[in-house]
């Protein structure tokens, strides 16, 4: 049903999928809404119906289509101007003596991974 929002509290998102509970079968059924089982369960959106535990001994189905996933892209900005870039972020290089810095200041040794990262976000 379009209409259905979460039934979650405080969650104003579109239900995507019906928890289906039987309790004397210990199992639950995540499954896409539909007209025939939006009266018959729990309205719930993707991030809850993703989210759904059940007790110890029950059983949990999920039997939902696959969503399509969105393809993130990095977009560099500062290193071209134009809008067709390869869309690959550059991390600006590191001094050495700034990476000293970095590890006294953290009191220990930083990986040089984290260190990059600390420096491509400004908080080095």
């Amino acid at each position: 049903m379009p209409g259905n929002f979460c039934a979650r509290v405080s969650c104003g998102a579109r239900a995507s999928a019906i928890l289906l509970i039987n309790a004397r079968d210990l199992a639950a059924h995540v499954v896409d809404i539909q007209e025939h089982t939006a009266v018959a369960g729990v309205p719930l959106c993707r991030a809850h119906a993703d989210a759904v535990v059940v007790p110890l001994g029950w059983t949990l189905s999920d039997s939902r289509s696959p969503a399509a996933e969105p393809e993130l892209v990095l977009i560099d900005d500062a290193a071209s101007g134009s809008p067709g870039s390869s869309g690959v972020l550059r991390l600006p290089p590191i001094e050495e003596a700034e990476e000293e810095d970095m590890e006294e200041a953290a009191g220990g040794e930083i990986p040089p991974l984290l260190s990059r990262a600390f420096r491509a976000a400004g908080l080095d």
